[in-house]
């Protein structure tokens, strides 16, 4: 059941969590205070030209547009960040990246990243990792 490369890296517990987010179409607010930016699970890559990137299916919206700097990164089963005041993908998350930022509360630092419009196109663990050292010096 979990043959794609995404899984190889995660435990079964988080693959089936995730498996399980795309048959009940999920979406997630990255903070509570900022209604405006969710996170979907990404079904399909970046591939289809737009206006301002590229079209990829997603859950809950069905088609997305992705930023042009992000659409290298989309790929099935990653996390879209989605700014839906200009729906938009603007950043793609990797599993392990969005749980870590839900379970240390680093919503509303990526908020403000989004809101500055420095939000990197690719967040790994590492870039979270990075997150919570800047959190930490500001402290």
């Amino acid at each position: 059941m979990f043959k794609d490369s995404v899984f190889k890296r995660l435990s079964k517990k988080e693959a089936e969590d995730l498996v399980n987010a795309v048959k009940h179409n999920k979406y997630w607010k990255i903070s509570p205070s900022h209604r405006e930016f969710i996170c979907v699970v990404a079904l399909s890559r970046a591939r289809v030209k737009s206006r301002r990137g590229m079209y990829a299916r997603a859950t809950h919206y069905g088609r997305v547009e992705v930023s042009k700097s992000a659409a290298s990164f989309c790929r099935k089963w990653r996390i879209l960040l989605i700014d839906t005041r200009r729906m938009l993908a603007v950043s793609v998350l990797t599993w392990r990246a969005f749980k870590r930022i839900v379970s240390k509360g680093l919503g509303p630092e990526v908020c403000s990243m989004l809101e500055t419009g420095s939000v990197p196109p690719y967040i790994n663990t590492r870039g979270v990792l990075r997150m919570c050292s800047a959190k930490h010096q500001q402290e």
